[in-house]
Parts: C-alpha cells; structure tokens; sequence
C-alpha cells in the first residue's frame, strides 16, 4: 500500500475501529493490525483504545461529537423532513437505520426526532408527544362511532366486527370500515390487545417456512375463548367513554 493510499481520515480510522470491534478484537490487537497495514499513518494506541471502548459501548457514529457553542451542522430543516418522511413510512423504524439512510450519527437523529419533531416511542411505535386538536377531535369522533356501534350489545360485537391488515375489499362485500385515527393505537381493537398479544407468544421464534408460522398464528387463535376477544373489546369500550368523558371537561373548562 502506497503512502497516498494509506492516509486516511480520522472518520476512517475509525470506521476500521468500529469493523474491528464488531469483529470481536480487542484494541490491542486492532492498533498492531492498522500499524502492520498503515505503518507511520496508522492511529495511535490512545486513540484507538477510546474508540473501541466506545463501540463497544454501542455508539455507532464515527464523527466526533459537536462541541458546546458549535452549529450542529446535520440538524437541517432538509434532514429533519428526510426523517419525518421514514418515519411516517415505517414507524417501528430504528434509530440506527435512520442513521445509515442519511449517513449521520444516531445521536443526532435521536435529537432531531426528539427536539425538532416532538416525537417519543411507544410500543415500538414513533408517535407525536402531542396531539393537536384535530387528532383530538378524530379520537372523540372514532370514540362516539365505537360507541354507537357497541350500543348496549357489546356480548354480540364479536360476530360482527373483523379484523384485517387492508381494507380493499371490505366494502365491496357489505362492511362499514371503522375510523382508525392516527397516533391513536390504544382505539384500535386489533392493534392495542389482538396482535400484540400474538407478537409475545411468538417473539424468539423460528419458522422453517410460512406455512409453519401460518399454523403458529391459526393454533394462537384457535385456543382463545371468545371471552379473551370480548375483553379486548370492553376495554376498549371503557377507553371510549373515557376519551368522550375528558373531552367534555375539557369543553367545560
């Protein structure tokens, strides 16, 4: 390797760090293979402890850290949109692949979605922190149409109500689709108690095929008494009259 060729930046340095790390080698043995390599260009021991223990630590971002007083250059309005979009399309994302697709530290996306976006997780599941009135009035709505719905019959909603993941086809054979509001999961029947209790039984799992998951899913439902859905539904029931109830002490006030 050319002496050209061998000068890398400190980013890079620390990218073959970071590889080294998750290779399982240890900083003594990472700084004697980067010198065989790179020779008078190679790390320091110092620098090259730091950062391992760093990785080690799960940071994944080789850039160094913004100092206090300094602009922190990623955190733009074109990034901010960039994540907001992913995160609208997926919002299980993680953290570290947001920061893969733009190339920037976790750190700073965690900021920007936290900061900037006024995001938090919940379930696994990025939401706003706060509702704007809006989405209030789409819950009080989705809340009053359950209700209507339920009437005083709730025993008799489990023969009528279905649960899919698209709704193509639901009224073209006859069904009324149920408002689903955003940022709203406890109002979903399916979301809130039905699925996720699915996600615990099989989390850790391994499949051969779909056909062995597909029976996986078909044995978890098929040993549930109709009282195990109803008492989703009750919930949720009790969940709308909530959410009508402090809707009007807001109105109130």
């Amino acid at each position: 390797m050319s002496a050209e060729s061998s000068n890398l930046s400190n980013i890079e340095h620390r990218a073959v760090i970071k590889y080294f790390v998750k290779k399982g080698k240890t900083p003594k043995e990472i700084f004697e293979d980067m010198v065989s390599v790179l020779q008078e260009s190679a790390p320091s021991y110092t620098m090259v402890k730091k950062w391992a223990c760093l990785f080690q630590q799960g940071r994944e971002s080789c850039e160094d850290d913004p100092r206090p007083g300094s602009p922190v250059t990623v955190v733009t309005e074109e990034n901010v949109r960039k994540i907001e979009k992913l995160v609208l399309a997926d919002r299980r994302i993680k953290l570290w692949q947001i920061a893969e697709e733009l190339q920037i530290s976790k750190e700073r996306v965690g900021e920007i979605i936290h900061e900037h976006m006024n995001m938090r997780k919940i379930s696994a599941r990025w939401v706003p922190k706060m509702l704007t009135p809006f989405d209030k009035q789409r819950r009080l709505q989705t809340s009053k149409d359950f209700l209507e719905l339920v009437r005083d019959n709730i025993d008799e909603i489990c023969d009528r109500i279905v649960t899919v993941d698209e709704t193509w086809a639901l009224k073209d054979t006859g069904f009324s689709e149920i408002e689903h509001p955003p940022y709203s999961p406890d109002l979903a029947p399916s979301d809130y108690f039905l699925f996720s209790n699915l996600k615990k039984e099989l989390r850790g799992r391994r499949f051969v095929d779909d056909n062995q998951m597909k029976m996986a899913v078909e044995s978890h439902f098929d040993c549930k008494e109709k009282e195990c859905f109803l008492g989703g539904l009750k919930a949720l029931y009790t969940r709308c009259e909530k959410c009508i109830s402090l809707a009007g002490d807001y109105i109130e006030k």
